[in-house]
């Protein structure tokens, strides 16, 4: 099966259309300043450049997919539930009339509508994806199992994009910009904290590292190791340690090194030359110049 007839069984799943029929619906044409934007729209980005690509071609042969809409609270305003891009485009277009298909639909059935028809298309990036799919079982109360059928993709698919939302908002915000992909961020996902997982999305970026790379790396740092516990840290630690060691030599501009004691604990030892130096570092650190 298809994820598109996946797609609208599951839609129909939510919002009965009676027997297999069409969707009802009233195709009018309406002034695009009437229509406002969905507040559950998924995508917090549209490129530019696509957009005026897309209104030329609306400027050349017109809005060939109507936008779907409901009936807002004024009489002669409507809410958008689908189609942004287009409507976005419209306005750069310039077009005094657009197509609409207004539906009767409460706000559970156009979150639904919304979120779906924004997934189908799958240009959201990952983050935004996996916030879809969030609101999806938060705000719909359905399960993954049952979201799987709706979207038509896998459990696994949608319960590996969620798990990007655990990523610090700092990374997530790297990922929406396209500095790494998805595979480098369940990589990451493998550190055991955010600091851990900083750290190690920094020497990604700074090594340049793939995706394969990344995970072998990964795997090196979170080893199932079921031996008792030793003092002696970690192979993840001692990477996170060597970082952290590199950064504040850079730092101070001098010799550093940090010694672990326990669990996250441990202390720091700074060398120095000579008593000018040693003043250096305390003005540094005390923050005069």
């Amino acid at each position: 099966m298809s994820p598109r007839k996946a797609l609208g069984k599951g839609l129909d799943a939510l919002i009965p259309t009676g027997g297999g029929a069409k969707p009802s619906g009233e195709m009018i044409y309406v002034e695009p300043s009437q229509i406002k934007p969905s507040s559950y729209q998924p995508r917090k980005k549209f490129d530019q450049k696509a957009l005026e690509e897309l209104a030329q071609s609306i400027r050349e042969k017109g809005l060939l997919q109507p936008l779907l809409v409901r009936k807002g609270s004024n009489p002669e305003s409507y809410q958008l539930i689908a189609g942004e891009r287009r409507l976005r485009a419209v306005q750069l277009a310039g077009l005094d009339k657009v197509p609409v298909l207004v539906k009767e639909v409460n706000d559970k059935e156009a979150l639904a509508m919304s979120l779906i028809e924004n997934i189908q298309r799958e240009d959201l990036n990952p983050i935004e994806e996996a916030d879809a799919y969030q609101r999806l079982l938060a705000e719909l109360k359905m399960t993954q199992e049952q979201l799987s059928e709706v979207v038509g993709k896998d459990r696994s698919t949608i319960a590996n994009a969620i798990r990007l939302l655990k990523l610090p908002k700092e990374i997530q915000a790297e990922i929406e910009k396209g500095a790494i992909s998805s595979g480098h961020a369940r990589a990451i996902l493998q550190m055991d904290s955010p600091a851990k997982m900083k750290l190690f999305f920094n020497q990604i970026i700074q090594q340049g590292l793939s995706v394969r790379q990344a995970e072998a790396l990964a795997k090196q740092f979170t080893p199932e190791d079921k031996k008792s516990i030793s003092k002696k840290p970690s192979k993840e630690n001692q990477l996170f340690i060597a970082e952290l060691e590199r950064r504040l030599s850079r730092v101070l501009s001098a010799k550093v090194k940090l010694i672990e004691k326990s669990k996250n604990r441990g202390k720091i030892e700074v060398y120095y030359q000579n008593l000018e130096e040693l003043e250096r570092i305390i003005d540094l650190v005390s923050g005069k110049k």
